[in-house]
Formats: structure tokens, sequence, C-alpha cells
């Protein structure tokens, strides 16, 4: 027994550096030849931001694809930032709240591929922060933090969203350190963080709510005053008309009362529609759209009775509840994609230390299960036949994964708390495993 534990960590060792480089070299060809998609369109508004002129295109068909924004399309021809669909030439929309673009004006300055290059050399640095935030305020061990890395890396979720050079790494990243900072009681840094996160995309809100739910009041005021700090610096360099379209054209075509039937939308409410109309093709999207939301409701009710009673709970308990609050945001998020499901992050690094700590067969076979049908199969374009028919039911398996997830999490909820230097002598026991102290 204990000469198959150092020979497991260098295994593992050895397959996280075979992935990472694999992911590097991945990386580095995108930079080179990618059309980086959705970092076309956060280069291209922060060109559009300094000229004065609205980088939003409201007008844009999101089904068709087709550009409204004739100073966006010219922009875009100039800085070469266009793409091909099947012959449709066109750059993405520009969905984020203002904030959003400030970012990304240093990134003006360069040209568009050197500035692709940084953006890619930045994504990765805040991959390798957010493995490390997680890693530690799950407290994993030398084992746990192999595994959790070589599943993360190995997910296409994280291959998705590098090549579209999407903001997810940033967001990610920051609610990351928002978790480490919060668990180990740095309440303001974790705040900043999470507000930060906040005012660049509106989903990590729900963990201002869960703050509030445990009445962790300074770390739910900084959070809530950063994103409006945020929001507010915005307002004052965009100005008023672009804040004012973003709220009232662009975010509602992104609720829940535009959820289409196509499908790649891995929300409750997303896979409602697309199956409900699928199966059922005489029924109208409004039908199952109001079913999609009565079951997004009945989700967020759901897992506030799993969190009660509220108030505060034992510090073992923060990181599985924070798990936990990830995968219902997941769930209830109107507009949830195979990118988004790069935020899996935090609830993995639970469910592999709870399957590295107590082995039961039954949770290893699902949670290999839901690996599978998040992390290995790529659904970012599905076929076409699976819109119609029985067949749509498989276009579903990643949201099948997050509630295969979810049901696997729930059970840490209600485990008896640990003292919380449980993992305190895991990491230093590691090492000296692997150099051979004795057990």
């Amino acid at each position: 027994m204990s000469a198959r534990a150092p020979i497991a960590v260098v295994a593992l060792a050895l397959v996280v550096a075979v992935l990472g480089g694999r992911f590097v070299v991945r990386t580095v060809q995108t930079a080179r030849l990618g059309d980086v998609r959705d970092f076309a369109i956060l280069y291209t508004g922060a060109h559009l931001y300094r000229a004065g002129v609205s980088f939003y295109d409201p007008g844009m068909d999101r089904v068709e694809g087709v550009n409204r924004n004739v100073a966006l399309i010219e922009e875009a021809r100039r800085l070469g930032t266009l793409h091909a669909h099947d012959g449709l030439v066109h750059i993405h929309a520009f969905s984020y709240p203002p904030f959003t673009v400030l970012p990304f004006v240093p990134f003006t300055f360069l040209a568009w591929r050197h500035a692709v290059v940084v953006w890619m050399a930045l994504s990765l640095a805040l991959i390798v922060g957010a493995l490390v935030a997680i890693a530690r305020a799950a407290g994993l061990s030398l084992a746990g933090t192999l595994t959790l890395a070589a599943i993360f890396l190995a997910s296409e979720p994280l291959e998705n969203s590098m090549a579209l050079g999407q903001i997810n790494q940033l967001v990610l990243a920051l609610v990351s350190v928002f978790v480490w900072a919060f668990v180990s009681g740095r309440d303001v840094v974790g705040g900043v963080a999470l507000g930060m996160a906040t005012a660049l995309r509106f989903h990590p809100a729900l963990f201002i709510g869960w703050l509030a739910w445990r009445c962790r009041w300074r770390a739910c005021l900084v959070a809530s005053g950063t994103a409006l700090a945020c929001t507010a610096i915005a307002i004052a360099a965009v100005g008023w008309p672009a804040t004012l379209e973003y709220f009232t054209r662009v975010a509602p075509q992104y609720g829940y009362a535009t959820v289409s039937g196509q499908l790649g939308n891995l929300s409750l409410t997303g896979w409602t529609v697309a199956t409900g109309h699928g199966l059922l093709g005489a029924s109208t999207l409004a039908a199952w759209r109001v079913v999609g939301v009565l079951l997004a409701c009945a989700t967020l009710a759901g897992a506030a009775m799993m969190l009660r009673p509220w108030g505060s709970i034992a510090p073992a308990r923060l990181v599985p509840e924070l798990g936990f609050v990830t995968l219902v945001l997941l769930l209830v998020t109107p507009n949830t994609t195979i990118n988004h499901l790069v935020f899996t992050l935090l609830p993995l690094a639970v469910l592999v230390d709870a399957t590295l700590r107590d082995g039961a067969p039954a949770r290893v076979a699902w949670l290999a299960a839901a690996l599978i049908l998040v992390g290995a199969i790529d659904d970012y374009y599905q076929h076409p036949r699976l819109t119609t028919g029985p067949a749509v039911l498989l276009a579903g398996i990643k949201t099948y994964g997050l509630l295969i997830l979810t049901g696997l999490i729930v059970p840490l909820l209600r485990r008896p708390a640990t003292a919380p230097a449980r993992h305190d002598a895991i990491v230093p026991a590691a090492h000296e495993y692997a150099h051979g102290a004795p057990r």
C-alpha cells in the first residue's frame, strides 16, 4: 500500500504534464491562427468605444446571425475580426454589460494578432490561477489537485472557451479568488473579486445572494458595493445611451422570454424548451418557456430548502455549499452554454476530494458518467437530426451531466462538519510520501 502512493502521484503528474503540454500547444496554435470569435467582439467593441460609437448590436438576429450595426461591421472588417459560418460573414454580438468593454481597451493599442497572443497568454495564467485558488480553497491533497487538473485540462468546455477567447477565463479566476479569499477569512478581498465578476457578467450575483443568506454581511456589502461602483464607472465612461441600450434592448435578448428551441442551451429552461418542442412539435415555444421558468423557479426554491436553515454555518460546509450554488447557477441561468461549464471547476474539486476520501464505487461510477457527459463530448454544434422526435433527448447530455453532479454534491451538504484543519496536513504529508517518508 505504501509503495503505491508515490507511483500514483508520479503517474498523475505525468498525465497532467501531457495534458498541460497539449493544452498549451493548442492555445499557441489558436493564438497564431484562430479567429477567437468572442475575443474578436471584445476587441472590436473596445475600438468602437474609443471612437465614441455604440458597440452593441441589438438588432442582430441571434438565430440567423446577421449583423445590423453598420459601424460594427465596418470596424470589424477594418480590424480583420470578421469570421465566417457556412458562408455567413459576421461578428458575434457584444452581449456583456457596459463595464466589460473597459478592461479590453488596453488591447486596442496592439494590432489584432498581437492582441490575441497577449489575451491567450493571459487566459492561460488565469486558468492556472483559478486551479490553484480552488485547490487551496477546497483543501485538496496533492493527488486531488493533480486529479482535478487532469480532469479540467481534458474537458471540452475549457477547450471551447479558450478557442473562442472567451471572457469566462477572467470571470472564473475572479470567482475562484472570491472562494479562496472567503474561505480563508479574507472577506474584503473576496468581496471585491466577486463584485468585479458580477460587473463583468451578472450571473455571479447569485453568490452575493448566498452571502446574504449566510449572513456574511461584510463580504456581501463589499461585493455589492464593488459591483455598483464598477457599473457607475461604466456609466460615466460609456454613457447613458449605451447603458440604456444594454438594459432595455440587449440583456432582454438573453432572458427567459427569448429562450428558443435551438440546441446547445444547457440550462433547465433551455433543455425544457428544446426537448418539449422537439417531442411535441405542435406545441408553442411560449408554452414550454413557461414550463421552463417554473422548473427554474422550483430549482431555486429546492436549493433554498437544501440550504436551510439560513444564517451562519460551520467553515467546513462553505466550499461544498459554494459548489452546490455554482451548479444551481448553471442550471437556472437561461442561456447556459458549453463554454459556461468551465465554472464546474469548484463542484468538481469538492467531488474529487470526497471521492478520493471515501472511494465509494457508486460515487466513482456516477462521477465518471458526469465527466463523460459534461467534459468529454463536444456538443457546441449539434446535429440537426437531434432537433425533433425522441432523438432530441440525446441533445441534453450536458444538462444531464449537471444534474448528476448536483445529485452527487447534495449529500455532502448534510455531512457533519469536521475540523477546519482536516486537510491542512494532507498536502505536506503527500510531499513527504512522495519523498519516501514512512507511513
